[in-house]
This record gives structure tokens, C-alpha cells and sequence, in this order.
């Protein structure tokens, strides 16, 4: 009989407040600080695939982006251009997957991303860019396929985030502290403790599963480790998630076309349409890394600006952090959203040349002993090609949108995302029981601003269009 794995498992140690019930803190070695770090590389389209499943805490919707998600997962109503694109945005690759590789508990069960190259490419290296594929079925410059796997530079030595040998403090509302007397004392301090009998110790083991309840608990609680580990039944709602504003020199922005279309009587926005870069700037809201999220929004994040803080000591690598907090996308999808200023690294393929000299003659045959991606710059190094990635709508040459097209789209206030055409229009209109004297149509441009508005909102409110553009609405009604 076939014997099953025990399932992996991180001891924590808590200090608890006896009278209130609540976490001060608890201490953490680096496999549970690699794994609450490694949420914040996680893309929106992961994090609502695993919140919405069943664990020790019930399924929860995060805002608008979980009908969004389910917008493109509806096999009914398939408009996205290729059903390749069509798993890239429901199981969005991360892009720090390497640093990911080792965790303990691993929360990303995306397939790892997979990169293939001209087996030709002895002979098709000198010509600049090397073509790259996502997928094996690709065709080389030279006709041959892009079917001979390349990796990253040194992807099995990344051992996480944060180094062995530290240990650290994690709040309740999920600092990362530094281990040291002083903080000690300032979290006691911070709390109104003054006495040690004040606190009960007790050391709880956590699996994968209670990881995704941290991810549900963290979305919608400032006291995350309170809920999860003190017994409370279900997650409580009792956090209001406050922005900070975001300014943006907008002049020389991108900008996108659309109409909405607007209840007479509460100013509701019931849904709005645009072509389809408007269609492509929503749905590719769920493969932003959460980090990136935070980013736009200031960090607005406990974790995410106590990570901004840490000491550079502290971390595996040296562009670890730079990499956490400012992240990036994979390369595949520089492209498909104008409006975000996230960006991926530019990769160079790096190729090691050898040459055997032939029996008879005095040619010499040239082979490869090395090829791997790198986002190492380098144009003064020998060996180092530019790459472009060559799969349909997501490189930088051909610029084809995630959607079909030529359409119209319509996105309705909780960002359900279809083609628009007249039958829809009128089910969605029967369905909320709006008459058409009721309806007034507007058009206006969304840039930057409107773009990270309509981010915040997603995550927290059902009504992500009206929230996000009720400054617009209110400037059309003001010239009206």
C-alpha cells in the first residue's frame, strides 16, 4: 500500500494578552517569514483563485475582482484571443516563482513558467534578438521550433527571501520585526503591557491551509493573527481599508475612450463600454502581483512598509527586496496594460560558445555549453543577446490585445467583463429592473489616476466603476 506524504507543517510561537484575547506577537524563524513574504508576489487573479476555496475559514470574494475573475473564467462567453491567454490571466505566472521554489508551503500551484529557445540556436545567436517562446509549438526565424528549453541564471541556488540564520517578530496586524530586545520591549510598550504575567506563550503548527485562512484573514482584518489562531469563527469584516490619494502628472499619459452608462436617479454607474483596450486594462488587473499593488497605492501595507525597512542584511540577496516591493511582471505581459507603471525586467539571453576542431580539415565546429535568461544587463558582454518574446498578443512588435477584436466591451459595476451587444445589454438592464428613461449615457478618457482608482476599488467595493469615477461623474453633472 502506497504510503502518503505527512503534510508539511511551520511551528509559531505566540504571546498572547490574557484578558483580551489578542496576539501581541508571535516569533517566527525563516520559513514562516519566507512564506507570509512570498503573498506579496502573489498576482490578483492567484489570490482570488485561492480565497474563493474552501479551507478552515469559508470562501470570501474580494470585491470586485472575484466577478471580474469569473467574467473570464465563463466558458459561456469565450472572448479572450487565444486560450493560452485565456490561463495566463486565470493562472497568472509569478514573477519571483524562483525565490518561491523552496518554501516550505508553497501557496502558488501555478505550473511552473517554462521557456524555449531554436535548438538551431548555435547558428541563429547572431541574430539579434533571440526569440523566446512560453510555448513549444512557436517557429524560429530559421524555420525550425522553438522546442529546446532555456532557464534562469542560477534558479536552483535562490533559497527565499530572508536568511537562515535570523528570526523575527510578526505583529498582529503582520509587521516583520527584526529580533532584538528593543523591539521586544517596544511591542510589550505599544500594547499597555507592563508585566510579563500579563501574557500567555503558546506555539501553534500551521499547514497550507491555514496560510490561505492568513490570506482571507489579512484582506479584511488589521488583527490577522487574532482571527486566525484565537478561535474566532469566521473572518470579521470590520476593517475599512483607507488609500492614500494618488497624484500623477497625467499631461503626457496614456489614455483610454469610454462611455458609461448612468441610473438618472442614484447616479450609479450600471455599466460602462469601451473598445478593447478597456477590456484588456480590467482583465489584466489579475495578473498584477500583489506587491505591485501596494506599490501604486503608497503602501498602504503594515507588512508591506515593514519590509520597505528592513535592513538589507537580512536578505538572501541582494535585489531580493527591490524585487518584493517595486516587483515586476514576467515578461510576457509588458505590454498589455499602458495605463500601470509596472514593468518587467528586461532579460538578455546569455549563450557560452565552444568550438571542437574537426578530424579531417581545419574548420572548427562550434556548440553550446551554456544558455540561460538573465536580467543582467549585458551589451558590453560577450555572449549576452537581446531576447523578444514571441507568443500572439503579448510582445512588444506585434502590441495585439488579450481580447478579440474588432468589439465593443461592456464592464458592468462589479466588473463583469462581455462583449456588448444589444441582447446583452437588455438582460442586464431586465435583470436589474432599470427602464431605459432612467439611463443617461456619458463619455470621458480614464488614465493613470482613474486606472489605480479603479485598482483600489476592485479589491474592496462591488461597485468598483462608481467608486472609482464618482470625481469624474461628479465634474460631468457640474458642466452639465
Amino acid at each position: 500500500m502506497a504510503t502518503t506524504e505527512p503534510e508539511q507543517q511551520i511551528s509559531l510561537k505566540l504571546v498572547v494578552i490574557k484578558e483580551r484575547n489578542k496576539v501581541v506577537f508571535a516569533e517566527a524563524e525563516k520559513d514562516f517569514v519566507d512564506v507570509l513574504i512570498s503573498l506579496l508576489t502573489l498576482p490578483l487573479g492567484t489570490i482570488v483563485r485561492l480565497v474563493r476555496e474552501e479551507s478552515n475559514m469559508q470562501p470570501i470574494e474580494v470585491g470586485s475582482l472575484t466577478s471580474l475573475y469569473r467574467s473570464v473564467e465563463n466558458p459561456d462567453k469565450e472572448f479572450l484571443s487565444t486560450d493560452s491567454c485565456k490561463q495566463m490571466i486565470l493562472r497568472p505566472k509569478n514573477s519571483m516563482e524562483r525565490y518561491c521554489k523552496r518554501l516550505k508551503l508553497k501557496m502558488d500551484d501555478t505550473e511552473p513558467t517554462e521557456y524555449f529557445v531554436c535548438n538551431n540556436l548555435v547558428n541563429c545567436r547572431s541574430k539579434s534578438p533571440i526569440l523566446i517562446s512560453m510555448f513549444k509549438n512557436r517557429r524560429c526565424r530559421c524555420g525550425k521550433m522553438l522546442d529546446k528549453p532555456i532557464s534562469h541564471e542560477s534558479s536552483s541556488f535562490i533559497d527565499g527571501f530572508v536568511k537562515d540564520d535570523d528570526t523575527f517578530f510578526i505583529t498582529d496586524d503582520l509587521k516583520v520585526v527584526p529580533n532584538s530586545l528593543n523591539a521586544f520591549f517596544d511591542l510589550f510598550k505599544s500594547c499597555g503591557i507592563e508585566s510579563p504575567s500579563s501574557v500567555n506563550k503558546m506555539t501553534v503548527t500551521i499547514t497550507k491551509n491555514q496560510v490561505i485562512d492568513l490570506l482571507k484573514s489579512c484582506l479584511n482584518s488589521t488583527m490577522t493573527l487574532t482571527g486566525l489562531f484565537l478561535e474566532k469563527p469566521s473572518i470579521e469584516k470590520y476593517r475599512k481599508v483607507e488609500f492614500p490619494p494618488f497624484d500623477v502628472n497625467e499631461n503626457d499619459s496614456f489614455k483610454i475612450n469610454v462611455k458609461i452608462v448612468q441610473r438618472k436617479s442614484n447616479g450609479k454607474i450600471v455599466f460602462a463600454h469601451g473598445k478593447e483596450d478597456f477590456a484588456d486594462f480590467l482583465i489584466s488587473l489579475l495578473r498584477i502581483p500583489l506587491g505591485g499593488v501596494v506599490h501604486l497605492m503608497e503602501g498602504f501595507s503594515c507588512m508591506y512598509k515593514s519590509i520597505l525597512n528592513l535592513d538589507q542584511n537580512y536578505w538572501t540577496a541582494d535585489n531580493v527586496k527591490n524585487k518584493l516591493v517595486d516587483p515586476g511582471l514576467v515578461p510576457q505581459f509588458l505590454v498589455s496594460n499602458k495605463l500601470f507603471p509596472i514593468f518587467g525586467s528586461k532579460y538578455f539571453c546569455c549563450t557560452e560558445i565552444k568550438y571542437s576542431t574537426f578530424i579531417y580539415g581545419a574548420g572548427t565546429d562550434p556548440y553550446l555549453t551554456a544558455c540561460f535568461l538573465t536580467p543582467r544587463h549585458g551589451k558590453s558582454v560577450r555572449g549576452f543577446t537581446d531576447v523578444e518574446f514571441v507568443d500572439p498578443i503579448l510582445n512588444r512588435k506585434n502590441c495585439k490585445n488579450i481580447v478579440k477584436g474588432p468589439t465593443m466591451y461592456m464592464a458592468t459595476d462589479d466588473l463583469v467583463v462581455t462583449p456588448m451587444t444589444a441582447t446583452s445589454v437588455i438582460s442586464l438592464l431586465a435583470t436589474m429592473s432599470i427602464p431605459f428613461s432612467d439611463l443617461e449615457e456619458k463619455e470621458f478618457s480614464i488614465g493613470i489616476k482613474e486606472a489605480v482608482g479603479i485598482l483600489q476599488a476592485s479589491l474592496t467595493s462591488k461597485s468598483a466603476l462608481t467608486t472609482a469615477l464618482c470625481h469624474l461623474l461628479t465634474q460631468i453633472k457640474q458642466e452639465n
